[in-house]
């Protein structure tokens, strides 16, 4: 990992951990396992360059040892966030319906999260 990869990175550590506290608790909140939160840093972390307005983006991304996405997670520049975690499995509360992630977004000072749901298989 470079030096500026890493600066950035020990720069975002608490707030990583804030992410995925809210990924974690919306889990909780949803009678869902929390699956394989506490997962650290990254596998894969690199830097990007937001389209949108030209700033710096700080983009990782959890794998299995098998190297399968697990899910990820931007911090722009801005302080914006966005962060995912993959759940795939049908809703304990409704089995109607499938979680197929768990999202997490907003800023330091307000994080948000929900379920991403999509429809289950009928009989």
């Amino acid at each position: 990992m470079n030096d500026l990869l890493q600066r950035r990175f020990q720069q975002e550590t608490d707030f990583l951990l804030e992410i995925q506290n809210a990924l974690g608790g919306e889990l909780k909140k949803n009678n869902l396992a929390p699956l394989a939160l506490d997962l650290g840093a990254p596998s894969f972390q690199e830097l990007r360059i937001d389209p949108f307005d030209g700033s710096e983006t700080w983009f990782g991304e959890w794998r299995s040892s098998e190297g399968t996405h697990l899910g990820s997670v931007s911090i722009h520049g801005s302080g914006q966030v966005y962060g995912q975690f993959d759940v795939l499995q049908l809703n304990p509360n409704n089995p109607k319906w499938f979680v197929e992630a768990v999202t997490a977004w907003g800023s330091r000072k307000q994080l948000k999260s929900e379920l991403q749901l999509i429809p289950a298989l009928g009989d």
